[in-house]
């Protein structure tokens, strides 16, 4: 079981990301993280895990249902 919050050693070991790889991330605003005393930087496991699961792709079954939805959205509309 991860840390609920965790450093960057602690957050390189749940990712397997570099630690240079994280501070990149961080430094480009791509990562969320909070630096309470300025010094060291912290990461929320919940802001980690959602940031990881973010950009999803859909399985085919999705789409096909994404895809009939909308026609029978605007099939519905239209008169």
């Amino acid at each position: 079981m991860y840390k609920e919050i965790m450093t960057i050693g602690d957050l390189a070991a749940y990712t397997g990301w570099s630690k240079s790889y994280i501070y990149k991330k961080t430094s480009d605003g791509t990562l969320k993280f909070s630096k309470p005393l300025g010094k060291t930087i912290f990461f929320s496991k919940e802001w980690v895990d959602g940031f990881l699961m973010s950009n999803q792709s859909l399985t085919v079954a999705e789409i096909a249902s994404k895809a009939k939805a909308s026609l029978t959205h605007i099939k519905g509309g239209v008169k």
